[in-house]
This record gives structure tokens, C-alpha cells and sequence, in this order.
């Protein structure tokens, strides 16, 4: 059941940064600010340098309240499944009340009886999501307040992250001026905000596009299965564009969004436009097709790279498909080339509130919802995780170097080779001019709707 109030969330992402305020009354959230600006101090969706990225977010802060009218003191901060480790753990304490009647106390001490479990120093408590509490041996129970009984016994879901990215993630937001209030995975947010109870009971596989990089996460009977990180994304589409058309990063950008199309069949030989290419006096001619493929080759090298690990977790099988989401997203034939990529049925997530109809602003909407639908179990378990001071570790600075952690059971981990190039033929340019604009071509009808809001 949603809380009355208004919650915060902050998305720090490698190109954009967003704020979402929205306002909870009787189960439901209305937007009342948004922002989003460009980042900095951030690669591949980690933190690298706090004081210029906490500037970032200042500004990012100050036109979401300017848009609100109210301060923002606290926010709630999405973090990035890089290495994120998920692992079962159990607790089980005495009840210690006279009457015997099981009480939020008892709650939170079970929760903290679970959490003793031990991890090595280089790794933090995130989260943990209660899955079932067993009472003098009846099971299955999901609030066990109010319940008389002697023994009681809780089962879980822990996640945990490296204590590195933790504390640079929270001292970066405070050195903004707000406090965290909540630390979100951002896998597990998304894959609860977007799909429906069907796809989360029986299977479904989310692929957020960001862009610097791409996010997997697989849900199976209402519990994050499977999380992956790929170390490429929107932003590589864009260098690609830069190095086969040698033109710079702004114009292959803006190439990308106003005549990109993710599915060369969807893109026709007849449209052109013209570029301003380094070396040369005159600007050139370029094809929609042609830079349909320029854009698909780094497309079919991500979706190849994410179709293989889902094979090997037989997520593909789950009868809920792929659901894509992200600012890389956005371009027109997506969808199509996912699915001929994936071979299941793949749909395009689009938010439904007004303003924001953007797969771009899907992960932030998804903070600010996981937050207000907490019930009151999750809160409790997140203030035992919040207050245990024994799970927190010393703050560290960044290392030079970092070794992967092994044997997890559930990890995400980064691609080493995310600069390599993609096989992209040398376009072949015409000699001819046209001085008159150019076409408006059949992807107008996403471009226009999708541009405005990304701008």
C-alpha cells in the first residue's frame, strides 16, 4: 500500500542526470517536478569524480524544485547493478514479550539476526527484501505482526554492492545538499515499476539502454532472478556515428535522434541529408539506410552479447519476453530488431505519466514508485539495515585497480572490450548537392514525439 507524502528520486546515469518529485495521496503518485540535465563525473554509470558530479546534481536539484515549488532536503538514489551480489539468508530469534504477541520490534530484530551473516570487507548491505516469516513453525506468513508465538524465523533476499561505490555514491549526493534516504537497486525498482504481475509471477527479462551502459535484469515468481551489466550503450552509438562519418560528437548526437532508425528494413535509400565532415570543404550526403546500419551494428553487438548470457540462465524461455527501456531505447525499429535478435516476443516500455512519456525516465519513475510502495514490513527490514552500524564500513577512497569478485551466485559484471570498434562498411558518399531541406522521413512520427521530451 502507497504512503501519503512526497518522495524524491535521483538518477545519476553516465549521459543525463534526473530528478523526479511526486506526491503519494491515497495510492497515487502525481508528478509535480522533473528535471534532467547533462552529467559529469560519471562513466559507465559509476562515479569518478565526486565534486564535479555533485555539481551536477546541485543543478539537476534546483530545476526540479524550481518546477515543484518545495526544497528538496532528501532524495531517494538509484544504484547501478555493477557487481551486485544476491544471496538467500535466514534469521530466527526467541520472542522476547511477555505476552508473546509478535511486535515491530521483533521484526527488526530478526531482520538484524539475518544480516550477521558474514561477507568480506570490500562489500556492503544494501537491501534486504523479506520473502516469507515462519512462526513456531507455520510458514509461509508475510506479516507476522500481531501474531502470538515463541520461536520466530524470517527469510530473505540480501543484496550487497562493493563498499567503494557505496560511499561515493552517498557522499557524492550529500556533498549536492540532500541526504539519502534510501539506497534503491535499480534492477530490482525497474523490474517491479514496469512489468506486470504476469511477467513478474512467470518471467520476464528487462534491458535498460543506457548510455554507457546496458543494464539487464531477469524477475521470476516476483523475485530478481538475474542482474548483468554490459560496459556499452547509447553513447557508443553516437562514437560509432562520429568515427565512420568523421564528423564530431554533437553532430553524430544529434544525427542519432533526428533521422536514426535502429532497423535498416524500417530505413529507405531515397531519404538523405547532408553532414559536415572533418576535412572536407563541403558538407556530404548520407542515406537514412546508411546510418541505420552505422547505428544496428552496435545495436546487434549488445543484443548478441545479452542473447547469449540470457541462453545460458534460460531466461529467453520465460513466456514474458524482453522489455526494453532507457534513453537508448527511444530509437524508432528497436523493438523489431530485438526481437529478430532475441527471437521472443519484445515490446518497448513507455511511462504513462503525462510529461514524461519517455522510456528515458522509466528508471528514475521506477525509484520514486519503489520507495512509495514499500509496505511496512520492507520499511522495517530497511531500517534494521540502515541502523546496524556493524554493516557499515569505513569510507575508502576509489582504488587504482579492483579484482571482480568469484563464485557468485547472482552477479552483474562489466565487458572488458566496450571500445571495440563494430564492422561498418565505408560509406559511399554522393557528388550530389541538394540545396533544398531535407525530407521528413517515415520515422518522424517517433523522432518528433521522442525528441522533444529527450530534449
Amino acid at each position: 500500500m502507497a504512503r501519503n507524502g512526497f518522495f524524491t528520486g535521483l538518477d545519476i546515469g553516465t549521459s543525463t542526470i534526473k530528478v523526479l518529485v511526486a506526491e503519494y495521496i491515497d495510492g497515487q503518485m502525481n508528478v509535480i517536478g522533473v528535471s534532467n540535465v547533462k552529467s559529469a563525473g560519471v562513466k559507465d554509470g559509476i562515479i569518478i569524480n565526486i565534486d564535479v558530479a555533485a555539481e551536477a546534481i546541485k543543478t539537476a536539484l534546483s530545476q526540479a524544485e524550481e518546477k515543484a515549488g518545495i526544497r528538496i532536503d532528501k532524495v531517494n538514489v538509484g544504484l547501478p547493478a555493477n557487481l551486485l551480489q544476491i544471496e538467500p539468508t535466514q534469521g530466527m530469534i526467541p520472542v522476547t514479550t511477555n505476552s508473546q504477541e509478535i511486535t515491530d520490534v521483533d521484526v527488526e530484530n530478526v531482520v538484524k539476526s539475518a544480516l550477521t551473516k558474514s561477507m568480506t570487507p570490500e562489500r556492503e548491505v544494501i537491501s534486504f527484501v523479506p520473502e516469507e516469516f515462519v512462526v513456531d513453525g507455520f510458514q509461509g506468513i508475510k506479516d507476522p505482526r500481531g501474531m502470538m508465538g515463541i520461536r520466530l524465523e524470517m527469510r530473505g533476499l540480501l543484496y550487497t554492492g562493493p563498499r567503494t561505490i557505496l560511499h561515493n555514491l552517498r557522499k557524492t549526493v550529500e556533498r549536492a545538499g540532500v541526504q539519502v534516504e534510501n539506497v534503491v537497486i535499480s534492477p530490482l525498482a525497474l523490474t517491479r515499476s514496469i512489468l506486470n504481475e504476469g511477467e513478474k509471477e512467470f518471467g520476464a527479462t528487462v534491458i535498460d539502454l543506457g548510455g554507457g551502459q546496458t543494464t539487464v535484469a531477469v524477475m521470476r515468481g516476483q523475485e530478481l532472478q538475474y542482474t548483468n551489466v554490459y560496459q556499452e550503450g547509447g553513447d557508443y552509438i553516437t562514437k560509432d556515428i562520429s568515427k565512420v562519418l568523421t564528423t564530431s560528437q554533437s553532430i553524430a548526437e544529434n544525427l542519432k535522434f533526428n533521422y536514426g532508425i535502429a532497423y535498416p528494413q524500417q530505413a529507405t535509400e531515397k531519404e538523405k541529408f547532408t553532414v559536415e565532415v572533418i576535412g572536407e570543404s563541403n558538407p556530404v550526403e548520407v542515406t537514412e539506410r546508411y546510418l541505420s546500419e552505422v547505428i544496428s551494428a552496435r545495436l546487434r553487438q549488445i543484443f548478441t552479447k545479452v542473447k547469449q548470457d540470457l541462453e545460458r540462465t534460460r531466461a529467453l524461455d520465460f513466456p514474458g519476453g524482453v522489455v526494453l527501456v532507457g534513453g537508448g531505447a527511444i530509437l524508432p525499429g528497436i523493438a523489431e530488431l530485438a526481437q529478430e535478435i532475441f527471437g521472443v516476443n519484445t515490446k518497448l516500455y513507455v511511462p504513462n505519466q503525462i510529461g514524461i512519456r519517455n522510456p528515458s525516465f522509466a528508471h528514475v519513475i521506477s525509484i520514486v514508485e519503489y520507495v512509495g510502495n514499500l509496505d511496512d514490513v520492507e520499511k522495517i527490514a530497511q531500517v534494521a539495515v540502515n541502523g546496524e552500524a556493524t554493516l557499515r564500513q569505513k569510507p575508502v577512497e576509489i582504488p587504482m585497480t579492483s579484482k571482480r569478485p568469484t563464485n557468485l551466485p547472482i552477479i552483474s559484471k562489466s565487458e572488458p572490450k566496450a571500445e571495440e570498434e563494430v564492422q561498418v562498411e565505408t560509406p559511399i558518399y554522393t557528388d550530389k548537392r541538394e540545396e533544398e531541406e531535407p525530407k521528413t522521413n517515415i520515422g518522424d512520427r517517433l523522432r518528433g514525439f521522442f525528441g522533444s521530451m529527450f530534449e
